[in-house]
Order: structure tokens, then C-alpha cells, then sequence
């Protein structure tokens, strides 16, 4: 198998976040107890909040969505009315960040000027959109390919399994604002 480090991407996303300014930071994912995905993504926010000593309430600041545009857009909803005070959203895929941006809208904020975002996947819809999304860029390209190559050398060779980690990349976008640091 041929993945991304997730929770390490997702550390990354909130490292970045706090280097902006901002600590008050929400997260918008699925469900961490069926989505594996999700469950490394959260864990890897919990560990950057620590070694920041920036406290995290998961009941607070992390709202669960399923990975479309709707569910986003209802999450984020939700997420503001737990936390008005919400200077920054970390989002685990750019579909959900691209719903959660139109509800932030809908309430009225402007992204990043009241809010910042920050997505993760890379897909080629968050180069175009408005502001242009920072996201954490997977290589899906390298991904497809090092897993063909993975399974073909398993098959034709009898090579053994492997998992193998591919590099990802933040990539700075127009949906981050730097604030005052304290």
C-alpha cells in the first residue's frame, strides 16, 4: 500500500496555522472511530496543539462531517455556533474546506480576513477557487503510480507487501491571514 502521512500532514496544517498567528483554531473531519483517515488526521492536531501547549477540546473545537460539500457546509455551521471566536479552521479535505468556505460566507465572515482555512488533498479545484485554498498537497500522481508498481511487483515477482509513505507538501494559497502574535 502507498499513503501519505496523515497525521504528520495534518500537524503540519495546524503547525502552520499557529506560525500564522492564531490559536483560536477549529478542525472539521469525519468520524475518527470509523475513518482511519480521519482518526490520524485528528490525532496528529492533538499532538500539535500539545507541543504548542495550546489546549484542544475536541468537544469544543472539532466538528465531524462527512467528506462532501453539504455535510462541510453543516459542520462548519455548527462549528461557529460552538466557537464564535474562531480565527482559523483546519479542514481534512479540500472538499469539505470548499463547503465549510461557502457557509462562512453565508454567515457573513470573509475568508481569510475573519477566518482562515486551511485544507488537505491538493485536488486541482483548490488552485481555482476563491481565495485560493492553502491545502496539504498529496502527490496523487506518485501515489497511483509507486501502488501499480507495488502490485505489479507482487503479482509478476512474488515480491513481498509493502506500505511505503509518499512526501507531501503544504501549499500556500490566499485562504491564510497572518494575525498578531501576542
Amino acid at each position: 500500500s502507498v499513503s501519505t502521512d496523515d497525521a504528520a500532514g495534518a500537524a503540519h496544517a495546524v503547525n502552520y496555522l499557529i506560525a500564522q498567528g492564531h490559536r483560536q483554531i477549529g478542525v472539521l473531519g469525519g468520524n475518527p472511530e470509523v475513518s482511519y483517515t480521519s482518526f490520524l488526521r485528528l490525532e496528529g492536531c492533538k499532538k500539535c496543539f500539545l507541543e504548542h501547549g495550546i489546549s484542544f477540546d475536541e468537544q469544543l473545537q472539532y466538528e465531524r462531517s462527512r467528506f462532501s460539500y453539504q455535510s462541510a457546509y453543516h459542520a462548519m455551521n455548527r462549528l461557529l455556533k460552538k466557537m464564535p471566536e474562531l480565527t482559523s479552521v483546519f479542514i481534512m479535505s479540500d472538499v469539505m474546506a470548499i463547503g465549510a468556505i461557502r457557509a462562512l460566507i453565508d454567515q457573513g465572515k470573509r475568508v481569510p480576513e475573519d477566518i482562515s482555512v486551511v485544507g488537505f488533498d491538493g485536488i486541482e479545484l483548490a488552485e481555482y477557487y476563491n481565495p485560493k485554498l492553502t491545502t496539504v498537497k498529496q502527490s496523487q500522481s506518485q501515489l497511483a503510480f509507486r501502488g501499480v508498481e507495488i502490485l505489479l511487483d507482487c503479482i509478476e515477482r512474488s515480491a513481498q507487501a509493502i506500505h511505503e509513505i509518499v512526501p507531501f507538501q503544504l501549499v500556500e494559497g490566499e485562504s491564510v491571514k497572518q494575525i498578531c502574535i501576542d
